[in-house]
């Protein structure tokens, strides 16, 4: 039966194709006429050989060898194209979702596409969300119903991601400039908007959206906290919160390793000043009963009680560690207190409870006031300092959300510049 179905033209190639079909080699006879030209012979042999074959993926493994080298240019060259279609969309049944399903989907439609089975490659196309595909296999076969469905798809998808790419260039834009808790607020609206939109073409666009919100949080500076590298490796870590500790915990605000010193030590706060003093906001130091002690200038402090410190002096922390402490006046009160440790020259701390005026040392003042807006901390310049964010230059006066990681160059007229870089 095999050998009636090949075309016996009367040329030599077509003989010795019947004779290797005689020594029962139809494998070798199709590959002849495939190498000769005799393509559709060709066709209807492999056809017949994969008929034959028990097992499902060899007659996959068949049909694609033989598809590979017919183009499906003839009647039967379509038939063994369809055949490679059918057998793909059994395989696909038993293969879990995922990249490989996906993979023999295309393939099947592809197949379905050279058997001139365009409205079933079609179908397919629409199983994937290929929706351009899926339009032009549809408007080949003449299926009007679903193309116009398609169609309509495609230009949902296409309003659906114009959108994205707008709200995508003005959350970015917002970034770049610093305006960081603008680019939250947007983020968060077009989430919510992308989430409860139906189709899956619009998975990208929420895949973007989700990518930088994630990427913005993770970005975000502890609570209350802020550290800054200037200079020559000088580090200044900002505290806000309403009180600034001062022990060997690992936890808190400032924390000091040195034997005798207790967990919590000593706290620092703000706190109204009592008469004879001057009315306003004042700083106060309260040992908490630590055994080794706390000293203001060399005078101890009773446990429990505030002392007010009213100029900068030392801290003394037990016995031979001392912290530098600098109360920031402003307005008749105090507003926060800068400190260094003796022991780590190149790092101060500054304890800025309601915020204020940066101060990265006692001689470095800079034009920046901080606010706390949790989540975020709030950075302004004062109407004659120029920033530049990531290289990209900020309007004077310009307020940032800065983010970690975030360098920061300050530009004042006629002064120097310096570099300001956010850490974890």
């Amino acid at each position: 039966m095999i050998r009636a179905r090949i075309i016996i033209t009367g040329h030599p190639e077509a003989e010795t194709a019947a004779r290797l079909l005689d020594a029962g080699d139809p494998r070798g006879a199709a590959r002849l006429l495939e190498h000769t030209g005799g393509h559709a012979s060709a066709a209807l042999l492999r056809l017949d050989q994969a008929a034959l074959l028990t097992s499902h993926l060899n007659r996959i493994a068949m049909l694609r060898d033989a598809c590979a080298r017919n183009s499906g240019a003839t009647e039967e060259g379509r038939a063994l194209h369809r055949a490679l279609g059918d057998a793909l969309l059994h395989q696909i049944e038993v293969v879990e979702d995922g990249a490989p399903r996906r993979a023999l989907i295309i393939e099947a439609a592809r197949a379905f596409e050279l058997a001139e089975e365009d409205s079933q490659a079609g179908e397919l196309y629409e199983r994937l969300g290929l929706w351009r595909r899926a339009a032009a296999a549809y408007e080949r076969a003449g299926a009007i119903t679903r193309l116009e469905y398609v169609l309509d798809l495609i230009e949902r998808q296409e309003a659906a991601e114009a959108l994205v790419t707008g709200a995508l260039r003005a959350i970015d834009d917002a970034l770049r400039l610093g305006h960081r808790r603008l680019a939250h607020s947007l983020l968060l609206e077009h989430s919510r908007a992308r989430a409860l939109s139906s189709g899956d073409h619009d998975g990208v666009g929420r895949l973007a959206l989700s990518q930088r919100l994630a990427a913005l949080e993770a970005a975000l500076p502890r609570p209350g906290r802020l550290s800054l590298v200037w200079g020559a490796e000088q580090t200044t870590v900002i505290h806000g919160g309403d009180r600034l500790r001062i022990g060997r915990a690992p936890d808190i605000e400032l924390s000091l390793s040195a034997p005798g010193i207790s967990r919590e030590h000593v706290i620092l706060r703000l706190a109204p000043r009592l008469p004879p003093a001057p009315p306003g906001l004042g700083l106060f130091a309260v040992d908490t009963g630590a055994r080794a002690g706390t000293f203001w200038d060399g005078e101890p402090l009773a446990p429990g009680e505030p002392h007010l410190l009213e100029h900068p002096g030392e801290l003394g922390i037990g016995v031979g560690v001392g912290v530098r402490v600098d109360p920031l006046p402003g307005g008749g009160a105090v507003y926060g207190a800068l400190l260094q440790p003796l022991t780590t020259p190149n790092k101060h701390h500054l304890f800025l409870p309601g915020g204020g005026p940066l101060m990265l040392a006692p001689d470095r003042a800079i034009a920046l006031t901080l606010r706390f807006t949790p989540p975020y901390i709030e950075l302004s310049a004062d109407a004659d300092l120029r920033l530049r964010l990531a290289g990209t230059p900020l309007a004077p006066g310009a307020q940032i959300e800065p983010l970690i990681g975030d360098r920061l160059e300050l530009l004042p007229q006629g002064g120097p510049a310096l570099s300001l870089t956010i850490l974890p």
